[in-house]
């Protein structure tokens, strides 16, 4: 008897009005009287990374009465990646829910969108320090240089974990500002500051951090931070090597 697999199996045995919705359908259910239903059309139409729906989730983000929709909503677009969705989740920033603004915040940083520089520059002095945390992460993955003097500003923040974000963000655009909070962070007693740092001292490509790195790493106790530490190492070695590197030679041209 011939054998079948089982996905094949299941293509028969499944229904086709049991199958997965189509986006036409889901676009469809974003309008449904039921948040529960909105809810999590906006969240199926994100991990389809649906950018025709782009504009649809952004109006959504922005016009929901339910803030847990608008938060699906502004989550989605993240995972979408269309940087038309931009101006809605910079209007989220104001939401008066704070899982909408963290949403937006993060699909933001996602999205890599300059014009969010500005506003997530004024949240490095949100009142919540987590808020400030996830903005400076952010900032970090746009990697624009307008964010620079915010971030360095944000590097005298009480917080710490905030601190070494904005550290990661300055070296990632190859500023060395943050470079002595990324150090000092290898020696905090919470392991997820000793990750951040270790983070941003590999992206410093400052020579000096490296020493700091080996001595982490050999005082470390936690696997994890360990295994992030002695990546750190190797990121940084690498930056290192083709600093020093001589320029490669312009070839001659060959004369026939």
């Amino acid at each position: 008897m011939r054998a079948f697999s089982l996905a094949a199996l299941l293509a028969v045995s499944v229904p086709a009005s049991a199958q997965a919705p189509d986006i036409a359908t889901l676009e469809a259910r974003l309008a449904d009287g039921d948040p529960a239903v909105r809810l999590n059309a906006a969240d199926a139409l994100g991990q389809r990374r649906s950018r025709a729906s782009a504009a649809k989730l952004a109006a959504l983000a922005g016009s929901d009465p339910v803030s847990a929709v608008r938060q699906s909503a502004a989550g989605a677009l993240g995972f979408i990646g269309d940087a038309s969705a931009a101006p809605a989740l910079i209007g989220a920033l104001k939401d008066s829910s704070a899982p909408v603004r963290f949403a937006a915040v993060r699909s933001l940083g996602s999205l890599r969108a300059p014009a969010a520089v500005g506003p997530l520059g004024a949240l490095l002095k949100d009142p919540d320090a987590s808020m400030r945390r996830t903005a400076a992460a952010a900032l970090q993955q746009i990697g624009d240089p307008a964010a620079a003097p915010a971030l360095k500003a944000a590097l005298g923040d009480a917080d710490e974990g905030v601190r070494l974000e904005a550290a990661g963000a300055l070296a990632r655009l190859g500023d060395g500002a943050g470079t002595a909070a990324a150090l000092d962070g290898l020696k905090s007693k919470d392991a997820s500051s000793r990750r951040r740092a270790a983070v941003a001292a590999s992206l410093s490509g400052d020579a000096s951090a490296l020493a700091a790195l080996d001595a982490a790493s050999a005082a470390e106790k936690d696997k994890g931070v360990k295994a992030q530490l002695d990546e750190a190492r190797t990121r940084l070695r690498e930056r290192l090597a083709v600093k020093k590197a001589p320029p490669a030679k312009a070839k001659e041209a060959v004369r026939p």
